[in-house]
């Protein structure tokens, strides 16, 4: 006699993104040998469980840790933070969320430091590397490889939809109800650091002598030490800050 049994997904519409070929209506059906958890079920169909909000089966609220039976009828919600209690299943980011990005998203790296956002960029290493450094700082994990996602060690992460740096930019900030939290040109771009004011005496002999000429005002990082000021670049800098204000507020999550 055969011990195995049927259950049943619904992915809603928000989650089929992730679902492999041939499962794209939302409605798949899994057959089991034992009693797997809820998450594993998930995470076989390619979504991981850092994109799930809720779980119900048969009707309940469920975690992931939910044992599967045969028959269970489950439905997958995403994360939505634009409802009350929206994470559901996911950790809150809290006030002061950071971030970690595998060297593929450098770019979005970058700008998301423009807007103030504390963001490692892991390049080298492997993949244990990166989820060691993400645990050991607390950090969310930014990344478009979903089966790195799927490690139990990752509490929090997203992974990134569009291949526009823009766009990324905004998922990030939609995702984490980030809009009010930014604090623009606070860090540096190249290496994470916070920019200080900086007394421009103290800089003259590394500055350009046009620089040293039209510009009084100075930042310095605290790390690396590079130098910044509100050169010819700083109006298309400060036309991005304010598209994202205007695409991510809280009105439109």
């Amino acid at each position: 006699m055969s011990d195995k049994f049927n259950v049943y997904l619904e992915f809603t519409p928000a989650l089929r993104f992730f679902l492999h070929q041939g499962c794209k209506s939302g409605t798949v059906q899994k057959q089991l040998s034992h009693a797997t958890s809820v998450k594993d079920v998930v995470e076989s169909f390619g979504v991981p469980h850092t994109e799930v909000g809720k779980i119900k089966v048969n009707g309940e609220t469920v975690g992931f840790g939910y044992h599967m039976s045969p028959g269970d009828r489950v439905t997958v919600s995403p994360v939505d933070p634009a409802s009350f209690g929206g994470f559901g299943l996911q950790p809150e980011p809290g006030d002061n969320p950071a971030f970690i990005a595998d060297e593929h998203l450098a770019k979005l790296v970058r700008r998301m430091r423009v807007l103030g956002l504390d963001t490692h960029l892991f390049s080298g290493g492997s993949d244990r590397d990166l989820l060691a450094l993400m645990q050991n700082g607390n950090r969310i994990l930014l990344t478009r490889d979903r089966r790195l996602l799927m490690h139990n060690i990752v509490r929090s992460g997203y992974c990134i939809r569009s291949s526009d740096v823009f766009q990324q930019v905004c998922e990030v900030v939609r995702r984490y109800c980030l809009a009010g939290r930014m604090q623009p040109f606070s860090r540096c771009p190249s290496c994470n650091g916070k920019l200080e004011v900086a007394d421009k005496i103290s800089l003259l002999n590394r500055l350009e002598p046009k620089t040293r000429r039209y510009y009084w005002n100075f930042f310095l990082c605290d790390s690396c030490g590079k130098i910044f000021w509100r050169g010819s670049h700083a109006e298309k800098l400060e036309s991005f800050v304010a598209a994202v204000r205007e695409g991510c507020n809280y009105s439109e999550l």
